[in-house]
């Protein structure tokens, strides 16, 4: 499986792809999909386009088997 990135100037920075979870971000954090926010620890949420702009290029994560 390829995985996907997202960078700040190109296509997909402005709408989160479906079913895209979880994605790391430029530092190797790990970033989870709430409903329609992104967060790291569960505390603070960030949309998708500030995600991008802030923390990218951003890549997805492997889903894990059976998860």
């Amino acid at each position: 499986m390829t995985l996907r990135t997202w960078r700040p100037d190109g296509p997909g920075s402005f709408l989160a792809p479906q079913g895209v979870t979880a994605v790391r971000d430029s530092t190797g954090r790990l970033w989870r999909r709430g409903t329609t926010r992104w967060t790291t620890n569960g505390s603070r949420w960030i949309r998708w386009r500030v995600l991008v702009a802030e923390h990218g290029p951003l890549t997805e994560e492997r889903r894990q088997p059976g998860a």
